[in-house]
């Protein structure tokens, strides 16, 4: 493997674009790329805060200026801020959007709570756009079986060979809840295009374990399923090796979970066109760096790394770390949410944010032949 090229996705030159984060990007099949990341004054909870779409029709020599693609309704009179968005092509020029809605009735209360273990309410909604972007439909409120608790997106829907539509998310504690709350990882199908959503499934739910941040892709079969997690062992407070979990169902069940053998938090990875796995990851401990892995299969080890990105920082994580403060760490984070894009003819985008200051980073990307 080798870096082809460097870039960073520009933004307007004003404090609602200070800290840029949670970045996304597709390729549409007219060629474009379709990105979106978090924009707001600092990366904490704050006022202004809103997740932003653009594109590249230069394969990212040059940008349109970033925008919010829609505003997301009140729910019950409760104001909510667009936080995440993510892409699934559909087809010629129509793309599915989901959003990740969070309450804004009071910015001054973090998104986490420590003392509580909660989260501030925060739903999925989905849209439809029919010219790549440009415009979308009425943004709708993703309703999810019996599940009521705040349900923060972790990435894209996959699609499967069937035409299934799988939304991946994570299932934490609402405001109010006296019980002890128990992480789990999870997954709702559509089977309609995106219009409608049901059937969901717990990939991971273990008391005292955070599988956190899921990053499944689809297999070259196209219905198999490698999902992998940043994980916290909450019985002794220590950060583990990224763990593994398969489904060979499209993800209706899943085998036993695993230890990769490298540590750090997990990226969206990519399926290369001769059916190796590449992942990316951010490891922390010692200072911020990101590194690109290619395996022979989901359970082989890596044959081969490169690193794309490397921070002038000091460490932002701890290796012994409790689960409150593992989020107080998170806040700090300067660099993190790499992600993977397969371009073809061999050649894969990395991107992730990354900056000096939490408080101000912007989207880079790095162009790697394989």
């Amino acid at each position: 493997m080798k870096i082809i090229s460097r870039g960073i996705i520009p933004t307007p030159g004003h404090s609602q674009f200070n800290s840029n984060t949670f970045p996304y990007i597709q390729k549409l099949p007219s060629g474009r790329w379709l990105a979106a990341f978090k924009a707001s004054e600092k990366k904490g909870d704050c006022d202004f805060m809103h997740a932003v779409i653009c594109w590249s029709d230069d394969e990212g020599a040059s940008w349109s200026t970033p925008f919010e693609p829609v505003k997301l309704p009140d729910i019950n009179g409760v104001p909510g801020q667009s936080r995440t968005a993510y892409f699934l092509p559909l087809g010629g020029s129509r793309l599915l959007m989901v959003l990740n809605w969070v309450d804004c009735s009071d910015t001054l209360l973090p998104y986490y709570d420590p003392a509580e273990e909660t989260l501030k309410d925060t739903r999925i909604f989905y849209c439809f756009s029919d010219d790549e972007g440009a415009s979308w439909s009425v943004p709708q409120l993703m309703t999810i079986e019996d599940i009521n608790d705040p349900v923060p997106l972790t990435g894209s829907p996959l699609m499967l060979k069937d035409e299934t539509i799988v939304c991946q998310f994570e299932i934490n504690k609402s405001v109010g809840d006296p019980g002890k709350w128990i992480h789990r990882s999870a997954m709702v199908f559509s089977y309609d295009g995106g219009n409608t959503w049901k059937d969901p499934v717990m990939v991971t739910e273990e008391k005292n374990m955070y599988y956190w941040d899921q990053r499944p892709q689809v297999l070259a079969d196209g219905t198999s399923i490698i999902d992998f997690f940043w994980t916290l062992d909450g019985v002794t407070n220590q950060y583990k090796n990224i763990h593994a979990r398969l489904s060979e169902d499209g993800g209706r069940t899943w085998g036993d979970i695993w230890d990769t053998g490298v540590y750090g938090q997990p990226g969206q990875p990519v399926v290369l066109e001769d059916g190796r796995l590449m992942t990316v990851d951010i490891d922390r401990s010692v200072k911020p760096v990101v590194t690109v892995r290619v395996s022979e299969d989901s359970r082989s080890n890596f044959e081969a790394s490169l690193i794309v990105y490397e921070a002038d920082v000091a460490r932002q994580d701890s290796k012994d770390v409790s689960m409150n403060d593992a989020w107080a760490e998170m806040v700090k984070f300067s660099v993190g949410q790499p992600g993977l894009l397969y371009l073809g003819d061999n050649k894969v985008l990395a991107y992730y944010y990354a900056g000096d200051d939490p408080d101000n980073t912007n989207i880079e990307f790095v162009k790697i032949a394989v």
